[in-house]
């Protein structure tokens, strides 16, 4: 039987760095600590509509980047493509999605947020999004995805290191992860080490 591939670690900024540049440039110092934890696939910024959405980008963008990771935005599509970012998160009903397509073109990775919704997420699937995200679904639902689907899927909502183990055992190709990253009693890097060594015993 074929060893099934690794989960990895999409880490969701704190909300607010959009509408606050001093809060964006300040969390510079927080992500890099993160980044040097171990692997991580991806950094959400969350928010696309703040007045500071510009200065975020500029301070956040390049030091994911440059740690091997795609950036991407929420909910905004074409600000992602215009400034550079790898792609967009959007929420998984089937006109946001056709619209966020052909505003990333192929190339760009496209998030669909699908809840708790089976249902909107096997239409994201049928309209080529990369991934879809359940929030705050059922072990039962990610396990259901993973059987029966190709699309990865991304587990997210108040993901904890006591919650992970059980969300990567029924097949979540990704955790989302914020709180518990941000706000981990040794840091940042010992909180994404400490997913990436629960990650590491999968399979």
């Amino acid at each position: 039987m074929a060893t099934p591939p690794p989960c990895r670690l999409c880490l969701a900024t704190p909300p607010g760095l959009t509408s606050d540049a001093r809060a964006a440039e300040a969390f510079t110092v927080t992500l890099a600590a993160a980044l040097s934890g171990g692997d991580v696939a991806s950094v959400l910024l969350r928010g696309s509509d703040g007045k500071a959405l510009a200065a975020a980008l500029a301070a956040l963008r390049a030091p994911a980047q440059d740690a091997g990771a795609a950036f991407l935005i929420e909910g905004d599509a074409e600000a992602a493509r215009r400034l550079g970012c790898d792609g967009a998160q959007v929420v998984g009903e089937p006109g946001v999605l056709r619209a966020a397509r052909r505003a990333l073109g192929a190339e760009l990775i496209l998030g669909a947020d699908c809840g708790d919704s089976r249902h909107l997420a096997m239409e994201a699937g049928e309209l080529e999004a990369d991934y879809v995200v359940f929030e705050g679904a059922e072990i039962e639902t990610i396990a259901w995805w993973a059987e029966l689907m190709e699309v990865p899927c991304v587990a997210a909502g108040g993901i904890e290191l006591a919650t992970a183990p059980a969300l990567i055992a029924a097949g979540a190709d990704f955790l989302a992860v914020g709180r518990a990253v941000w706000e981990h009693p040794e840091g940042p890097a010992a909180a994404v080490a400490a997913f990436n060594a629960l990650m590491a015993q999968r399979g």
